[in-house]
C-alpha cells in the first residue's frame, strides 16, 4: 500500500501538468474561435455563419489542411453535411464552398461582392500576374497574354513541341518501367519551358529545372515565414534561381531577330511588350514573372496528365477507340505529320482529355476577399472573410454526372451532354487555368487541349 501511495505521489505532479495544459490548450482553443466568430460575424445579417472550427490561434487548420491534402476538405464536407464550411487557413477565416450555382454566384460577383485574393505566400511568390490580378491590371494582362494563344500561336507549338514528345516517349519505351507522374510532369515541364518560356532543350534536360520548379510550387499553400528548411524558403530560393535563366533566355532573345527566332510565347510577347510599356504596364520584370505564371499553368497538367494514362492502360476499350480515331486522322504514322487543326478534329480523344480534367482538374479552385455581406444556401458570407471555391468538389460531388467514379468519355457525346447539365459551371475547368475564359473555345482552353492531347 505504502508503495502504491508513494508512486501515485510521484505521478501526481506530471498528471497534474498534462490536466492543467490541457485546459488552458482548450481554453485558449475556444477563446480563439469566440474571438473570430465575435468580431468576424456581420450583425446586420441574420444569417448565421456555417457550420465549422477555426482551429488553433494564428495557424488556424493550415497545418492540418498541408499534412492531410484534399483529404482535409472532404473530410470536412462528409462531416458537416453541408456545401460550405468555415475554417482559419493561411491566417485568415475561410469560408471553403463547392456546387455549381454557388460557383455563379462567386464568380459572377466579381468586383461586386468579392475580388480576387490569394494567400499571401502565393502573391509573393507569383507577384501581380495574370493568376492573381484584377480590375483593369487584370482586363489589360488579359488581353496582352492572349496574344501568345492565337490559332496561328498553337499552330506554331506543336510544331515545336512535336520533337519533344516524341523523344519523351521513346525514351519510356527504353526503359523497364516509368513513374507515370514523374515522367509525365518531366516531360510537361520540358515542353512548357520550350514552348512557353523560350528555353532551348539543352538547357532544360537533366530535370534539375523541372525539379527546381516543383520546389517553388510547393510554396505557394504554406504560412510565409522565411525560415531555414520550411517549403516557403526552399521557394523563395527556387524563384530566385528560375528568374536567373529566365533572364538569360530573355537576353538571349534580345540579341535575336524575331524572324530568326522560335516563334515561342515569350518571343510572341516580347514583339508585343513596347505597346503595353507606353502605358506604363508592361515592364520586362512584370513580363519574367508572367512568364513563370503561364509555365505554372502548363505544369498544372501533369495530374490529368497521369490521370489519362493511368486509366487508359486499365481499358483496352478506350485504348481501342482511341487508336482507331488517330488511324482514320492518320494521325497514327508520324511520317504524317501533325497540326493543330487535325489534332483538335478527333473528337473522341478530345473528349477522354475532357474527361481526364473533369476526374483530376488542374486547378482545384481559387481564393476571393468578399467585399460585402452575401447570403449562400441561408448561410451568412461576412465581409473581410476569404472565400475558397471548389472546382475538384463541385465535378467530385455533381449530380449531374451518371456514375460520377468511372471514367467514361462518352458522358461527353452529342447524346448526353452531362457538362451542360445544370448549367456552364458544372464543368468549371477553365475558371482558372491561364484565366482567360472558361468556355471550350477559348483560347486557355484550346491550349490546354492541346497540350494533352
Amino acid at each position: 500500500m505504502d508503495g502504491y501511495l508513494e508512486v501515485l505521489g510521484l505521478l501526481r505532479m506530471p498528471l497534474l501538468i498534462i490536466v492543467t495544459s490541457y485546459i488552458i490548450a482548450a481554453a485558449v482553443y475556444n477563446c480563439w474561435y469566440y474571438y473570430i466568430i465575435y468580431f468576424g460575424i456581420d450583425r446586420n445579417c441574420k444569417a448565421p455563419l456555417p457550420p465549422g472550427g477555426m482551429g488553433w490561434p494564428v495557424i488556424g487548420e493550415s497545418f492540418k489542411l498541408l499534412t492531410q491534402g484534399s483529404k482535409f476538405y472532404t473530410e470536412k464536407f462528409q462531416r458537416n453535411d453541408c456545401r460550405m464550411f468555415k475554417t482559419h487557413l493561411f491566417g485568415r477565416p475561410t469560408i471553403r464552398i463547392f456546387g455549381a450555382e454557388n460557383l455563379h454566384t462567386i464568380l459572377h460577383g466579381e468586383n461586386n461582392i468579392v475580388e480576387s485574393q490569394w494567400p499571401q505566400s502565393t502573391r509573393n511568390l507569383l507577384g501581380n500576374v495574370l493568376t492573381l490580378s484584377s480590375g483593369d491590371r487584370h482586363t489589360m494582362l488579359r488581353r496582352y497574354v492572349s496574344r501568345a494563344f492565337t490559332h496561328e500561336a498553337l499552330q506554331g507549338y506543336v510544331e515545336l513541341s512535336l520533337p519533344l514528345i516524341q523523344d519523351g516517349i521513346d525514351s519510356w519505351c527504353t526503359e523497364k518501367s516509368v513513374l507515370a507522374f514523374d515522367a509525365t510532369r518531366r516531360l510537361l515541364f520540358d515542353i512548357a519551358a520550350v514552348v512557353l518560356c523560350g528555353f532551348d532543350h539543352k538547357e532544360i534536360e537533366g530535370g534539375e529545372m523541372a525539379d527546381t520548379f516543383m520546389d517553388f510550387t510547393k510554396g505557394f499553400f504554406t504560412l510565409p515565414f522565411d525560415l531555414p528548411g520550411t517549403p516557403y524558403r526552399k521557394a523563395l530560393l527556387a524563384k530566385k534561381i528560375l528568374l536567373s535563366r529566365l533572364d538569360s533566355v530573355v537576353e538571349r532573345k534580345m540579341k535575336t531577330s524575331p524572324e530568326e527566332d522560335t516563334q515561342d510565347a515569350l518571343r510572341i510577347l516580347m514583339d508585343h511588350v513596347d505597346e503595353e510599356a507606353e502605358g506604363g504596364h508592361m515592364t520586362t520584370e512584370s513580363l519574367k514573372a508572367d512568364m513563370v505564371d503561364l509555365l505554372n499553368a502548363g505544369f498544372m497538367t501533369s495530374s490529368a496528365a497521369t490521370t489519362l494514362l493511368y486509366h487508359i492502360s486499365r481499358n483496352p476499350d478506350l485504348l481501342k477507340n482511341i487508336r482507331q480515331e488517330l488511324i482514320q486522322s492518320g494521325l497514327i504514322d508520324r511520317s504524317n505529320g501533325l497540326t493543330f487543326d487535325r489534332l483538335v478534329e478527333c473528337k473522341y480523344l478530345t473528349n477522354v482529355v475532357r474527361e481526364g480534367l473533369r476526374i483530376a482538374p488542374p486547378v482545384g479552385g481559387g481564393f476571393r476577399k468578399v467585399l460585402k455581406t452575401f447570403e449562400l444556401e441561408g448561410y451568412q458570407i461576412p465581409q473581410g472573410w476569404t472565400v475558397l471555391y471548389s472546382i475538384r468538389d463541385t465535378l467530385s460531388f455533381s449530380d449531374s454526372y451518371f456514375d460520377r467514379d468511372q471514367f467514361d468519355p462518352d458522358r461527353f457525346s452529342p447524346e448526353r451532354k452531362e457538362d451542360q447539365i445544370g448549367g456552364r459551371y458544372n464543368y468549371p475547368i477553365f475558371v482558372v487555368v491561364l484565366d482567360l475564359a472558361w468556355v471550350n473555345n477559348s483560347p486557355s482552353s484550346s491550349f490546354v487541349f492541346y497540350w494533352l492531347n
